[in-house]
């Protein structure tokens, strides 16, 4: 009843918006608030701001929308849902009891079941109580942290992204290392998901609902496997540099889109997770303090550290310079990516040469055949060690 109720109350905080042509928050509690007290008289009031913000994000991503094209349908919300913000409700960490109050003198309490990540973040007080979400089928809690302070960087580790891996190099006083964090079934999964889609494309093109609806599904499939994969990477990658109190050089890809080189090869190149990875690494290096420099990424793959010049051929999984320097094209990159971020020749007061990557052996971050999960349906063959 509940959230019923505030369904209700944010689609009719939508009609009101769109009519007044207000988009946020504190203008449709202006415009609105006392209306809807006399026609929610049972609703919490502070439920009922909290469906103000919910009707603002909706009608500023269709006013996103209006930007690109007309919209003549008036959007409502159709799932059943409840927001609260965090004076709103009480959590007990303890016993993982939530207490929310429905109107003055009624309160419910959520009883809810904590698996050992739960209690991660639950028994780790330098997380403060963010806003409550509710739906059938699950409770979703936000966490607040006040960000960390950057400790000064005693190492640097550059990477260059690739489609099946992250390689590059680290550097610090006493070693120069080739690096490397491979995630060769990312693009297996995606190929096999792709053509599962297309299948049933085939196989439902006479009911194009239920099409849709087996294609939402294996999409979503794919999603999650490719997600908990980039999670693993991320995670080796800031355990790396925290412990070798490293500063993190990534390839600043935000302009990069697929050139018309073929159906095939555009469909792999714009769904190759980059943005994903460096999203993940980015925002765990804030939670933890690691700092990270985004370079461009422009020629990378084929100067030479040495004398500068470019090599206009990629063939070959080795890079030449008529100068004498031969190294791995991804160590390459990720040399010119750290010559890059440090043009003096520095890294945090470190001097480094680019012939000490050259005879190295390759540092792994992350093995997939130890971190990835079994799937017994087959879509990887990963197999889990202990």
């Amino acid at each position: 009843m509940l959230m019923e109720d505030f369904r209700l109350a944010v689609n009719s905080a939508i009609r009101a918006g769109l009519n007044a042509k207000v988009t946020s928050r504190n203008a449709l509690a202006k415009l609105a608030y006392k209306d809807f007290r006399k026609e929610h008289p049972n609703m919490y009031a502070q439920h009922l701001v909290s469906s103000f913000e919910v009707a603002g994000s909706v009608l500023k991503n269709l006013r996103r929308r209006w930007g690109k094209g007309p919209t003549h349908r008036i959007p409502y919300v159709r799932r059943l849902m409840m927001k609260a913000e965090n004076q709103a409700y009480k959590l007990d960490r303890e016993n993982g009891v939530i207490d929310l109050p429905i109107r003055a003198g009624c309160h419910v309490k959520l009883r809810l079941v904590l698996s050992d990540y739960h209690r991660i973040y639950l028994n780790d007080r330098t997380l403060s109580l963010g806003s409550l979400t509710l739906l059938p089928d699950r409770v979703i809690i936000a966490f607040r942290k006040s960000l960390p302070e950057s400790y000064i960087p005693e190492t640097a580790l550059s990477l260059d992204t690739n489609e099946r891996s992250l390689d590059g190099v680290l550097l610090s006083e006493d070693e120069c290392l080739p690096v490397q964090a491979a995630y060769p079934d990312v693009p297996i999964i995606q190929a096999r998901h792709h053509d599962q889609r297309r299948s049933l494309q085939k196989k439902k093109a006479h009911d194009r609902r239920t099409s849709r609806r087996l294609c939402r599904r294996e999409g979503k499939r794919e999603r999650h496997r490719i997600e908990y994969r980039m999670h693993q990477v991320a995670n080796a990658v800031l355990g790396f540099a925290e412990e070798h109190k490293s500063t993190i050089v990534l390839e600043d890809l935000s302009w990069m889109t697929a050139r018309k080189r073929g159906k095939s090869l555009n469909r792999r190149l714009n769904s190759w997770p980059r943005r994903k990875l460096h999203d993940f690494i980015e925002y765990k290096a804030a939670w933890k303090g690691v700092p990270v420099i985004k370079v461009d990424p422009y020629n990378s793959s084929r100067r030479c550290p040495i004398c500068r010049r470019l090599n206009h051929s990629r063939m070959g999984a080795d890079f030449e310079c008529e100068c004498g320097w031969c190294a791995d094209r991804h160590v390459n990159a990720g040399i010119n990516l750290l010559q890059t971020a440090f043009p003096e020749g520095m890294a945090g007061g470190l001097r480094f040469s680019p012939g000490a990557f050259q005879h190295d052996v390759v540092m792994t971050l992350y093995d997939p055949e130890m971190g990835a999960r079994l799937e017994p349906n087959g879509t990887s063959r990963s197999v889990v060690q202990s």
